[in-house]
């Protein structure tokens, strides 16, 4: 008779389907079923003061459209110090000052946005109240304090 070899085919196959069921199971399952022995994840870092960060992002924005090139020019980073010279920096802020009054606008910070902020860079959307000279400027924090650092 046939019957004992199909039951046992078919008793196996019931075997492997409920094995390959248990080794499938969603992971949240598994793991309230069996106690984990690893460690819990560790905490994200802390998040950044970002009060400083608007504080210079805002007292260089007030300086670039002032105009105090010298002021501005102390919030670049050392980096960007390195690639535009102080002169080269004041005949930006001369050139956005003359802009200005040829048009009669007064440029002040309108809106600022802290896009991305870790614990020594940032990025940052701000906006004077014309579109065309929103910027949105890569951050660098040197020695404790935020500097611009997008040359």
């Amino acid at each position: 008779m046939h019957t004992p070899h199909i039951f046992r085919a078919g008793l196996s196959a019931l075997v492997a389907l409920a094995a390959l069921t248990a080794c499938t199971q969603e992971p949240e399952a598994r793991s309230e079923a069996v106690p984990s022995s690893s460690p819990p994840a560790a905490s994200p870092t802390a998040p950044v003061d970002t009060g400083a960060l608007e504080s210079s992002v805002r007292a260089y924005v007030t300086a670039y459209y002032a105009p105090d090139a010298d002021a501005a020019y102390a919030l670049l980073s050392t980096r960007c110090r390195k690639d535009v010279s102080e002169a080269q920096f004041e005949a930006l802020v001369d050139r956005a000052t003359q802009t200005a009054e040829q048009i009669g606008k007064t440029y002040t910070l309108q809106r600022l946005s802290l896009d991305d902020v870790h614990p020594e860079n940032a990025v940052v959307t701000y906006g004077v109240g014309d579109p065309k000279y929103d910027e949105r400027s890569t951050w660098a924090r040197e020695d404790g304090v935020w500097h611009n650092d997008t040359c």
